[in-house]
């Protein structure tokens, strides 16, 4: 009797959560489009969701990612404008240009993007410069002649003033410098005889000497800096004459 009545109870239990339960798993699971009815979603893996593919997304540019609508990554169009220089072809951001005819009056397009075009050279509209003038980074510049300063000027013992034989070299290092503008560096250099600061002091002499030689022929006085190594670099080793003689020296190097 008893077990008859277990029975019977559990009849009555299950047809009540039937009944109250409702038709569906609780929201937002799913087995069916009809259990997201209730919302306009749909049923996707088992969850309701707000769209299943892009038919379900309505408005300019939008698609169904994830279950959601979204605007496709870079759409565009007559009211949706694309960011910075991009531009929009067939409503899809892109480069700001593909080809020259995409830039304006004196512009090209370089990777992408529309560049200033170069005075002369690759994608100039002249690549030739005028006469005596070079291009150098897409500009026209005068031609600078190439100074000879690889001689030095040399100097005698324990003396700062100008030899007669070596002022033709500085006569053309000033001439090369003044006509092309160039900067230049004035070092003075003393053989190992003496003590250190006798020589620093020597070479500093025999580079101001040289220093204003050159200005005298017109180049300016900020143009050059002049500054003494004294013995501290020999360009011939040993203890001659014939290396001392290398070593008291100036040397001047554009920069």
């Amino acid at each position: 009797m008893s077990s008859n009545r277990n029975l019977f109870l559990g009849l009555i239990v299950g047809g009540a959560a039937i009944v109250f339960g409702g038709c569906g798993p609780k929201y937002p699971k799913c087995e069916n489009d009809e259990h997201c009815q209730e919302k306009g979603e749909f049923c996707v893996n088992g969850l309701c969701q707000q769209c299943r593919d892009n038919s379900h997304c309505s408005g300019p540019g939008m698609v169904c990612a994830s279950g959601k609508c979204e605007r496709k990554p870079g759409y565009c169009d007559d009211t949706i404008a694309c960011p910075g220089n991009q531009k929009c072809r067939d409503n899809e951001c892109g480069a700001e240009c593909i080809n020259n005819d995409e830039c304006g009056a004196g512009k090209f397009c370089q990777g992408g993007s529309c560049a200033e075009r170069p005075q002369c050279g690759e994608n100039a509209d002249n690549p030739m410069c005028p006469p005596g003038q070079d291009c150098l980074g897409g500009r026209c510049q005068m031609k600078v002649a190439s100074c000879n300063m690889a001689d030095p000027v040399y100097f005698d013992f324990d003396k700062y003033n100008l030899r007669a034989d070596q002022r033709e070299k500085l006569d053309g290092i000033a001439a090369c410098l003044k006509s092309n503008g160039l900067s230049a560096n004035v070092d003075g250099h003393c053989d190992e005889r003496g003590t250190e600061e006798y020589n620093l002091a020597l070479g500093q002499k025999r580079a101001d000497t040289a220093k204003k030689y050159i200005s005298n022929l017109g180049v300016a006085s900020d143009k050059l800096n002049s500054v003494s190594y004294g013995e501290t670099q020999p360009v011939s080793a040993g203890s001659t004459e014939d290396a001392w003689s290398k070593n008291r020296r100036v040397e001047v190097r554009s920069r």
